[in-house]
């Protein structure tokens, strides 16, 4: 039965969202309160430049060519994608850098030549990941958990035991049994800045991380990130998804238990028969629904760990930077130190891991002849605020960072332009609940999985969730699954799984 539907907010997931909806028949409206898709995946052109504004690593790729497969459609030619090689490369404090090739048949010689023995155990380590990783993709990541019984398949029964290792031991313990070098427990802890953890208080199962290092590698679109935002905008408006820019939601209404549709900043009104929300899930739960209508309140929120806020450094510098990769990774010798600052203590760390991408290693077009394209990510606590003043202070300071690890004294003076965006500009631009910058909460064992906000209301019968904040968690890849888990929420759709075709739904509750 087809039905009409509203989406706030026109993040990745909602997009990836709308398009699976309209694929099925329904209409499909979308508002968004800022010009232009994406939430933050951003894009800024400025002097000649262009900064993409948010994530920059392409992982997972096969759940990309699952989505794009849903609609008949070749994920490589949509997205033109290359395979980066070497991967990345990771400057330490007071040693050589490291060059990780994305390729385990040659990693384990740079393990090797770091720790005697370590690379027969980062075989060993990638295995056991691995099988973490397939048995999750089958039966956790695609799943909403509404039965019981999914967690009685003969794949996690068989392997209950290890998972349950996995669990309650953290991700820093579990490489501890493998490595002593300093160095290789950083290059197999540090995914947990991007799921917005820290791995001293992650559990181990994201271990399977390392999957995507050194069996998978790590891909680039060539028209840049931004590129992604386009290309699923662009096929849901062949599906006939309605998009609406510069639209302020201000309120989720309902009567009794069933969401009616939206009212907008500007007083109108617009009805809907199901209502998906892909705005930050604080922001929803505690300012777009009255309180008698939160399932997560604000004593909810109280509760819960945020994940990191973050700095993020757009540079446009003249000349050649040749000591960098694409991707780039400058880690701290203080790093349990790092990560403590950030979820425990909340405070500013002394010395801060921080990851830097060069887009115009791979793509000249980001940059005009002769000049480099910068961005850095400086991870920062949540909950706090900052003045204009101190964040132009952590801006001077952490690039100045940047410069005495890569070694490059005068890249001060070869700034021609600049954008920076911070923690207040996540709060204003986003909604983001404590300052987040990665749209949820940190991957904790208590905040993931089946513990982690669930994406369909508990008091209104027809409003879900999609995105970052809800399941099954922070990432673009995540956020293409959250999609098809709403997916198959609103389609009565119980099976674990990915979606692999869709047919016109008849009864939408």
């Amino acid at each position: 039965m087809k039905k009409h539907i509203i989406i706030v907010g026109a993040g990745y997931g909602s997009l990836a969202l709308a398009n699976l909806l309209a694929r099925a028949g329904h209409t499909v409206e979308m508002f968004e309160r800022n010009s232009m898709p994406g939430g933050r995946t951003g894009l800024v052109s400025q002097d000649g430049f262009r900064f993409d504004t948010g994530p920059s690593w392409y992982l997972m790729p096969e759940v990309f060519e699952q989505y794009y497969k849903i609609f008949d459609r070749d994920v490589a030619k949509e997205l033109d994608l290359i395979r980066l090689t070497p991967g990345y490369k990771v400057f330490f404090e007071g040693t050589d850098p490291v060059i990780i090739k994305g390729d385990l048949n040659e990693d384990v010689h740079t393990f090797e030549a770091l720790e005697p023995g370590a690379g027969v155990k980062l075989e060993k380590y990638v295995a056991k990941s691995e099988k973490i990783y397939d048995l999750s993709v089958k039966h956790f990541l695609y799943t909403n958990f509404q039965k019981p019984t999914e967690l009685l398949h003969p794949d996690i029964l068989k392997n209950s035991l290890s998972m349950l290792r996995y669990a309650f031991s953290t991700i820093d313990n579990h490489v501890s049994r493998y490595f002593t070098d300093s160095r290789i427990k950083r290059l197999l802890e540090y995914h947990m800045v991007f799921l917005g953890s820290s791995p001293y208080q992650a559990p181990a199962i994201y271990s399977l991380m390392s999957v995507l290092d050194y069996k998978s590698g790590v891909f680039y679109p060539r028209k840049g990130m931004y590129s992604l935002i386009d290309s699923i905008a662009s096929l849901g408006q062949s599906l006939g998804v309605q998009y609406h820019y510069n639209t302020d939601v201000q309120s989720i209404d309902s009567v009794g238990d069933r969401a009616t549709g939206i009212t907008l900043s500007d007083g109108s009104q617009h009805k809907a028969d199901i209502v998906v929300s892909g705005a930050d899930l604080h922001f929803t739960e505690t300012s777009l629904l009255p309180n008698e209508k939160q399932s997560f309140p604000e004593s909810y929120w109280e509760r819960r760990q945020p994940g990191p806020s973050a700095l993020l450094i757009s540079l446009g510098v003249r000349g050649s930077l040749p000591q960098l990769l694409h991707h780039n990774l400058l880690f701290v010798e203080d790093w349990q130190e790092n990560f403590k600052a950030i979820y425990e203590d909340y405070t500013i760390p002394k010395s801060a891991s921080i990851y830097v991408c060069n887009p115009s290693k791979t793509d000249a077009s980001v940059a005009p002849d002769g000049h480099e394209n910068i961005f850095i990510l400086v991870p920062l606590p949540a909950k706090k605020t900052y003045t204009a003043s101190e964040q132009e202070a952590l801006t001077a300071r952490f690039i100045g960072q940047f410069a005495d690890m890569i070694g490059q004294p005068d890249l001060a003076s070869r700034i021609v332009t600049r954008y920076i965006f911070g923690p207040e500009d996540f709060r204003t631009v986003y909604h983001s609940w404590q300052a987040g910058a990665l749209g949820g909460q940190s991957h904790l064992l208590s905040q993931s999985a089946i513990f982690r906000t669930q994406n369909k209301s508990k008091k209104l019968d027809n409003l879900y969730y999609v995105g970052a904040g809800t399941t099954p968690g922070i990432g673009l890849p995540m956020c293409l699954m959250s999609a098809q888990l709403v997916y198959k929420r609103i389609a009565g759709t119980k099976s674990g799984g990915p979606v692999t075709h869709i047919e016109p739904l008849e009864d939408v509750q």
